[in-house]
């Protein structure tokens, strides 16, 4: 059995999480927050919960939680594990989560903080798009403020990366100084403690630590990284088991899944902070910045070239070549290009040929 409770060192600047287990030696798990308006000490384990059970699937140990834990995330939680169980068995096996206390929260809601939401921000094109989009109206009913935007260090830019962070930081605080929203910086090394494999994980490390910031919002927004024309399963960011990463007080969303990655850029790409400071990109030598020349910046400047933006600064100019040059890594990617080669009314025929070309070649997923 895997068993967790806060420590009691936790503060609202940095909340720390005991874990015993029947399998490894005790370890702590830790949030930290760098910069912004902290999230206060947790009066509910849910984030334990959200950030624990992939590490309790994957040893095959039952999750037992030291404190109050809401009983709608429970009862959504056994559905998760019903899902990822079937759908990656090699990884996940089922598993039952246990409380000291559940909450029933089946008859209550977020209260006056429904219309107000959390918003997980990388700086990349779906980030942007959700919290620009929900905070400005875009989105009709589901319009929601956004209370804050929260971007982490200990995902995809690693925990002694500092400079490469401060890099990624920056970019974002232009960003959400543009839209208008507040943002905070945290850190975590969930990675290194609870993560069996990122690709299928990384929505439940993201949407824990949004459970935070219950004392300001009532959804958290987890953006959309494909369209619903697209969907990936399995993959850790769906909108199947998504949206069961919720609680009566947290409803967790992800923004974006009705438009394209092309109509994101349309609508986000003519701010001078995004064209200056969007990052999308992971893979170049560059912490915190783009490489312009990975799958995903290739495909995001012609993301931009097909919503009529141009040229976008943070990722350069698209070179001749450089598509052709290219390898697509998922089925997730070949998806995005496959939108591109369906709308291509803004690009030149030898640039739409080009995308024709990588859409008939296989798969190669990168290492």
């Amino acid at each position: 059995m895997i068993r967790a409770r806060y420590a009691p060192e936790s503060d609202r600047e940095r909340i720390v999480v005991d874990i015993r287990t029947d399998h490894d030696v005790d370890r702590q798990l830790w949030w930290e927050t760098t910069s912004g308006e902290a999230p206060p000490a947790p009066d509910r384990l849910d984030a334990l919960a959200l950030a624990l059970v992939a590490k309790a699937m994957n040893f095959s140990q039952d999750l037992r939680l030291e404190g109050p834990v809401s009983w709608r995330l429970l009862a959504n939680l056994e559905e998760y594990i019903d899902a990822w169980t079937m759908w990656r068995p090699d990884v996940f096996r089922p598993v039952a989560i246990t409380a000291d206390e559940v909450i029933d929260d089946r008859g209550s809601g977020a209260g006056p903080l429904a219309d107000r939401a959390v918003a997980a921000f990388s700086g990349g094109v779906d980030g942007v798009y959700s919290a620009h989009a929900s905070h400005h109206g875009l989105l009709g009913r589901r319009s929601l403020q956004v209370a804050a935007a929260v971007l982490v260090q200990g995902f995809d830019i690693p925990i002694g990366e500092d400079h490469g962070f401060a890099l990624a930081a920056a970019g974002a605080a232009a960003m959400t100084e543009e839209i208008g929203v507040p943002l905070v910086t945290m850190r975590t090394n969930w990675q290194d403690v609870a993560d069996p494999e990122w690709q299928m994980t990384f929505g439940l490390a993201i949407t824990a630590i949004l459970h935070l910031f219950s004392d300001r919002a009532g959804t958290a927004l987890h953006a959309a990284d494909t369209s619903y024309r697209s969907i990936t399963v399995p993959w850790g960011s769906n909108p199947v088991t998504g949206p069961l990463l919720s609680s009566g007080r947290m409803r967790t969303v992800q923004p974006g899944a009705g438009v394209t990655r092309t109509q994101k850029v349309a609508a986000i790409g003519g701010l001078a902070s995004v064209r200056e400071h969007l990052r999308v990109c992971w893979q170049g030598d560059r912490s915190g910045r783009n490489c312009g020349a990975c799958e995903k910046c290739v495909r995001t400047k012609v993301n931009f070239l097909a919503a009529g933006h141009g040229s976008a600064p943070a990722l350069g100019v698209l070179e001749p070549g450089q598509i052709r040059g290219l390898t697509i890594g998922s089925v997730g990617a070949r998806a995005v290009f496959q939108e591109l080669a369906d709308d291509t009314d803004h690009l030149d025929p030898e640039l739409a040929a080009d995308i024709g070309w990588l859409l008939d070649q296989p798969i190669q997923p990168h290492g």
